[in-house]
């Protein structure tokens, strides 16, 4: 592993020495992940882990200068985190930006070693942002990969303040109780867009949303709080999200997802 971010390291100085020394201060905290685009100045992408959190910055190559007025920044504790190990290692990690007031993800792919069970010595690697998936048209920043550098072991320290899944994505927890169970249909929306699923039950300009549902779709609602629906949203594999009598009263854990979504756009239909 050390022998990898070595490897990684001066890769990002092959883009210039004083340059990544400077970028290295642009957030506070370990820096995770960075990389260099093709941009005209060259702008580069860095990730810092810091206690509970992680904040990205997307910033002047040259100067450190950030190109936002706020670093874009994921609690790690709820944030949308991907981790698929295969032919090459698939990381993914969902940030929220105030300045856009719409998620960000910053993806990786990295070489991977299955019988060392760690990021590999050598083989492509690459990184780039992505915005969000329901997006009609969805843009990327793509990262040149010879200036990738990932140190995956920073990122288990914010994560150990994980929950079980049926916190992600809403920062509240979610009881099931028997009049708030039930399946619903999304009805016409007047902007004609996607429903918000928001991470909270009194959302704000400020609150992430980590998914949309849209007219016609069917969605598990499995608690109320005022005009908003919790509702449980199949994601990671699972197709079904149907409430046990056993989990009824008490925390929702998963294996499903949560979010919560205003009420008067769902129409019960069991």
């Amino acid at each position: 592993m050390q022998r990898h971010l070595r490897k990684a390291a001066l890769a990002c100085l092959a883009a210039g020495f004083a340059q990544s020394a400077t970028a290295q201060a642009v957030c506070d905290g370990v820096v995770v992940f960075q990389c260099a685009t093709d941009a005209e100045p060259r702008e580069q992408i860095t990730v810092c882990a810091q206690d509970a959190r992680f904040s990205l910055v997307c910033h002047a190559l040259e100067t450190g200068e950030p190109y936002d007025d706020t670093p874009l920044i994921a609690e790690a504790a709820t944030t949308w985190f991907r981790w698929q190990e295969g032919d090459d290692l698939r990381v993914g990690l969902g940030f929220w930006s105030t300045d856009l007031g719409a998620p960000v993800t910053l993806h990786a792919s990295l070489p991977w070693d299955d019988m060392e069970e760690a990021v590999a010595q050598d083989g492509p690697a690459e990184m780039w942002l992505q915005s969000a998936h329901w997006h009609p048209d969805v843009d990327q920043t793509l990262c040149l990969s010879q200036t990738v550098y990932a140190d995956t072991e920073a990122l288990w320290a914010p994560l150990e303040t994980r929950g079980p899944i049926g916190l992600f994505f809403s920062q509240d927890v979610v009881v099931p109780e028997p009049n708030a169970v039930g399946v619903a249909e999304v009805m016409p929306l007047p902007s004609g867009e996607g429903l918000a699923v928001y991470a909270t039950a009194r959302p704000n300009a400020a609150t992430p949303v980590w998914w949309q549902l849209y007219e016609g779709d069917t969605v598990d609602v499995i608690a109320r709080e005022g005009d908003f629906l919790a509702v449980a949203i199949p994601t990671y594999g699972v197709t079904a999200c149907l409430i046990r009598p056993e989990q009824l009263y008490t925390p929702y854990q998963g294996p499903c997802a949560t979010g919560w979504v205003d009420g008067t756009y769902l129409d019960r239909v069991q």
